[in-house]
């Protein structure tokens, strides 16, 4: 199997973990044609690599591969529908460079939403691939977490049940159905917040106050300032003594997968699924530097949570 174009793609979308100068100037160039240089090449080779499967599953496996390496390397801070085109003169052709309410001018900015709309692209070619093999990619995708609002959703020949599906479980968890999310008990929110407070940037610290109220998804996940076990691990703490309630621990997991961001080596890293359900859904204990620790006062059988 050939990988060429592949790799080419996400050597430029990888721009975030190594702040490489030159990516972000490729993205951010106007003149960098993004069909020639990167979709069509990778189009040509994922389409000739689903020509050597012989089965159907075969084709299955490599578009989830396709879909699991994209994925991997960037990190979108926005929905897709959140871009916006801007008509340049010159080309006479339609660039989008802009989040909507974004200001910045500079090319990290730029960089950032041109690497968003190219992977978008990518996503359609994968799109195009499901729709001529009747792969199910809308399945693909929610078995696999994936967040169908990065990316501009092309119809396959899933298109009826797929939007019809989309509908379905939106009005499902809007109307027919309790949303799903964790509820911290109200007496611990003032604790909790005041010892994680100092891992989170001032702006992010009252994101995180009022997720911590209500639940809800952040606008854009939140980045904490520590290693990543850190906070699985005060999370599980909180949830294994019933201070988090409302929802299963995979579940759990999967609200911190889409809501925070940590720090590793001096980069940011997005949390996996895999890595949260290695230090929470465990007996064994993870985390050599722990940030709180809960115990049972037996007199009034509460649980006092503590800063270590």
């Amino acid at each position: 199997m050939k990988t060429d174009a592949l790799n080419k793609c996400l050597n430029i979308l990888s721009y975030q973990k190594d702040d490489d100068k030159k990516k972000i100037e490729i993205l951010a160039g106007m003149d960098t044609n993004f069909d020639e240089e990167f979709v069509e090449p990778y189009r040509r080779e994922l389409g000739l690599n689903l020509l050597t499967k012989s089965t159907f599953q075969e084709k299955k496996d490599l578009i989830m591969f396709y879909i699991d390496e994209l994925d991997r390397v960037i990190i979108i801070p926005e929905n897709f529908r959140n871009i916006e085109p801007v008509h340049f003169e010159t080309d006479g052709l339609l660039s989008p460079i802009w989040y909507a309410g974004q200001y910045e001018s500079d090319d990290s900015g730029i960089s950032e939403v041109r690497a968003h709309f190219l992977y978008s692209l990518l996503f359609i070619v994968i799109q195009d691939c499901c729709n001529l093999y009747s792969i199910p990619f809308l399945e693909i995708c929610n078995d696999r977490f994936f967040n169908l609002d990065t990316i501009d959703l092309y119809p396959t020949r899933e298109k009826e049940e797929m939007m019809g599906y989309v509908k379905t479980m939106k009005e499902q968890s809007e109307s027919l159905l309790p949303i799903i999310k964790p509820v911290f008990t109200n007496e611990s929110i003032p604790v909790i917040f005041e010892i994680l407070r100092d891992f989170f940037s001032p702006g992010d610290q009252i994101e995180f106050y009022s997720m911590l109220n209500s639940g809800e998804n952040a606008p854009k996940p939140l980045l904490f300032l520590g290693s990543g076990n850190r906070l699985a691990d005060a999370f599980k703490q909180l949830y294994d003594c019933d201070i988090i309630r409302g929802c299963q621990k995979k579940e759990l997991e999967y609200w911190m997968s889409i809501n925070f961001y940590y720090r590793y080596r001096k980069k940011v890293k997005k949390y996996t699924l895999d890595y949260l359900s290695e230090i929470m859904s465990t007996r064994k204990d993870m985390c050599q530097k722990p940030i709180l620790n809960i115990i049972l006062e037996k007199a009034t059988g509460t649980y006092l949570i503590s800063k270590i």
